[in-house]
């Protein structure tokens, strides 16, 4: 159990009421890691696997998903062989779970910023982006800023930008950035996307009819690939990870765009070759924050350090 400020657990109840009530007792304790347990077992569908990204036991999750089972007197799971659901008390605890661990996200960093010299930044970068050309920067940052407390998380899309409006995340790296007045967008290079195979001297047309893996790179890719390619390929694979994408390249052979950076940094583990007449599609890469951010000053420092970036 976790000690919290008596600010934090007003402002988590005032949340929950408008919420409509997370039915977890709040006294002066609270244990979020029930709640961060049962959210990753949803996402997973497997204790295993939850235990495996949580870095515990299997047997400490099961133990988690019973205590919190138990404080709520409902069953949030339901066991089959092979097979874990959500049951319909589990399904309405997601909202006010996810909602609970934001709020006290948000509360622990306001709580953070009364410290003027606070020196603290939660960087979210868009899934898919993270690469040698970001990490060279990231280095350069950290030699030059060595007192920064740097906080990075990959996020999609939707994530980075709610995450941004309601403060619980200083900075964003990504592309196509959402256009809305709370949030200041700031051009620091591109993202160029390359049409790459496994097999030498194909071209697009030996490769897009069949074993396309589609990288989900958003709408305006998805725009780009349906002016080129109407109707002349049907996707084997869709994803969000590059490593899967790549991996299924090599094992099943087939075509993918993937960022420039990343088949020149060798993270594919095998060389992969351009393809032959292949397009390639170029967006800015930017970063976002919000305008009101107590951080500007700092954010603008850390920014610099990523200008130039090319994926």
């Amino acid at each position: 159990m976790c000690q919290y400020d008596y600010r934090l657990i007003n402002c988590l109840c005032w949340l929950s009421c408008v919420a409509g009530c997370v039915f977890i007792q709040l006294e002066s304790t609270l244990d979020t890691e029930l709640l961060k347990t049962f959210l990753e077992v949803r996402k997973t569908r497997h204790f295993g696997r939850a235990a495996q990204n949580l870095y515990i036991t299997q047997a400490a999750v099961s133990a988690r998903i019973k205590q919190l089972e138990e404080s709520l007197g409902a069953k949030l799971f339901i066991r089959r062989r092979n097979n874990i659901q959500l049951s319909s008390e589990g399904e309405r605890l997601v909202p006010h779970a996810k909602m609970m661990l934001l709020a006290l996200a948000r509360a622990k960093q306001d709580l953070a910023l009364e410290d003027s010299d606070s020196r603290r930044i939660h960087m979210g970068v868009r899934t898919g982006l993270w690469g040698s050309a970001l990490q060279e920067k990231l280095h350069t940052l950290q030699d030059n800023m060595p007192d920064l407390l740097l906080h990075v998380d990959g996020l999609e899309p939707d994530s980075l930008t709610r995450m941004l409006l309601d403060r619980t995340l200083d900075m964003a790296i990504l592309f196509e950035p959402p256009s809305l007045p709370e949030l200041r967008i700031v051009s620091i290079g591109q993202l160029t996307l390359k049409l790459y195979s496994a097999e030498a001297g194909e071209s697009v047309q030996d490769r897009l009819p069949e074993n396309f893996v589609y990288l989900d790179w958003g709408g305006g890719f998805a725009r780009f690939l349906d002016r080129r390619f109407r109707d002349q390929i049907t996707p084997a694979l869709q994803t969000n990870m590059s490593y899967l994408a790549s991996r299924s390249l090599i094992s099943k052979g087939g075509a993918c765009f993937l960022p420039e950076s990343y088949v020149a940094a060798g993270f594919a583990d095998k060389d992969l070759t351009l393809v032959e007449g292949g397009p390639e599609y170029v967006a800015p890469l930017n970063v976002a924050y919000h305008s009101g951010s107590a951080k500007r000053e700092l954010i603008d420092s850390v920014v610099r350090y990523f200008d130039g970036v090319g994926l």
